[in-house]
């Protein structure tokens, strides 16, 4: 079989010529693969010159357009040759069949353009008025271990946000040895237990059920989003990194400091997850988190991790001299600005383009089960031996001011 490509200005037509079988559905589901990873949602494919199609090749043909009509895409066939057209009309599946190019909408209302270094951007105005944000527990948790009352339960319901070290449920003396990487977005609350468990966990807000957990360090946050900006990697730069995305936030917000939520189509993640709950206080010894000893505690990505996924980022970014100061620290060593990001981390998915609402799109990552992973983002600047920053290649990122 031979696949060729073809580009307009909004759509993509793949060309195919000879057996679409199971010897090469593969080939072909990668091709279209590759067509959505590159962000375009508009795909026709020409089929004039398929004399077979298999079942195999039936069932690569329905799962893109399944995963174009979610994302408000377009997948169609195109002049079918007869044996595609008797397969798809025999099959009940007649509606893969384009008859007409049905026009794209290249600019959204009310969004404005800008550029960064290596992006562009989509700002649409979404009228909120920022977030108030609550410094949670002391740094100095991380060496010391829990010396007093444990902070008090709370509940991440749809207007909360918060990153930081904690764990769901609602035991007071199991929640301490569980205590990892925690994020609250949007009604969902995940962390990273760190009592040896290789699995994420997550609460998703349904009906009258709220996820309550304790975060015994970190920062919350409450309130609305002022600005949505859809971002894209230039062709030149191919993808963003994490620093230049929390500077873009920042600038966005026009304050001090900003949160910032990311959900991305990410090309891989640079950080850090707990080895076991630092809740727990130390009868004296080594500092925990210094050379040996911090091989115990936190465990690195040696090289950027979650290549080719979704991810979903909670981040805190400001200037120096903040009241939040004290949880955060320097997002790069070229940057002035002060950060702390953590991500939870998806198999990969596209994501819609244009204006889209936060809170039904977290749920839909969550309602597949499919968490892999929460970590706390870091940037590794050591040359050409460190694994650099997080990137990614599109993605959408709600911003708010932090109000003082």
């Amino acid at each position: 079989m031979e696949i060729s490509r073809e580009q307009s200005v909004d759509l993509v037509i793949l060309t195919l010529s000879g057996r679409l079988d199971a010897n090469w559905s593969g080939h072909v589901e990668t091709a279209l693969s590759e067509v959505v990873r590159s962000g375009e949602h508009r795909l026709h494919l020409d089929m004039s010159g398929v004399d077979y199609l298999s079942s195999a090749g039936v069932r690569v043909l329905l799962s893109c357009f399944k995963q174009l009509r979610a994302i408000n895409g377009l997948f169609g066939v195109v002049s079918p040759s007869e044996p595609v057209r008797s397969v798809l009309d025999l099959s009940g599946l007649g509606m893969l069949i384009a008859t007409a190019i049905a026009p794209g909408n290249l600019e959204e209302d009310g969004a404005s353009s800008l550029e960064s270094g290596n992006a562009r951007h989509r700002v649409f105005a979404l009228g909120g008025e920022g977030m108030r944000v609550e410094l949670v527990g002391e740094a100095s948790l991380l060496q010391t271990g829990v010396t007093g009352d444990p902070q008090p339960l709370r509940r991440f319901g749809g207007e909360h946000f918060a990153i930081g070290v904690g764990a769901l449920g609602g035991s007071d003396s199991a929640h301490l040895t569980r205590a990892g990487e925690f994020l609250a977005s949007a009604g969902v609350a995940a962390f990273q237990p760190a009592d040896g468990s290789s699995r994420a966990d997550f609460l998703v807000s349904e009906g009258a059920l709220v996820p309550e957990g304790r975060l015994l360090l970190g920062l919350c946050a409450e309130g609305s989003f002022s600005s949505l900006v859809r971002f894209e990697a230039k062709e030149t730069s191919r993808t963003v990194g994490m620093c230049e995305l929390a500077t873009t936030a920042l600038n966005e917000s026009g304050a001090e400091a900003a949160l910032f939520v990311a959900v991305t189509e990410t090309s891989g993640l640079v950080g850090a997850s707990l080895r076991q709950s630092p809740a727990m206080s130390d009868a004296g010894g080594d500092p925990r988190f210094a050379f040996p000893g911090i091989r115990d505690w936190l465990s690195f990505t040696s090289e950027r991790a979650h290549r080719d996924s979704t991810s979903l980022i909670v981040g805190f970014v400001a200037k120096q001299g903040t009241p939040l100061e004290p949880l955060l620290r320097p997002i790069h060593r070229d940057s002035d600005l002060l950060g702390h990001f953590h991500a939870a981390a998806f198999p990969y998915r596209p994501l819609r383009k244009g204006r889209i609402e936060l809170k039904p799109l977290v749920n839909e990552l969550f309602e597949g089960h499919s968490l892999q992973a929460v970590l706390h983002l870091l940037s590794d600047p050591r040359g050409i031996n460190g694994a650099g920053e997080s990137e990614f290649f599109r993605g959408a990122l709600w911003v708010a001011p932090v109000l003082f």
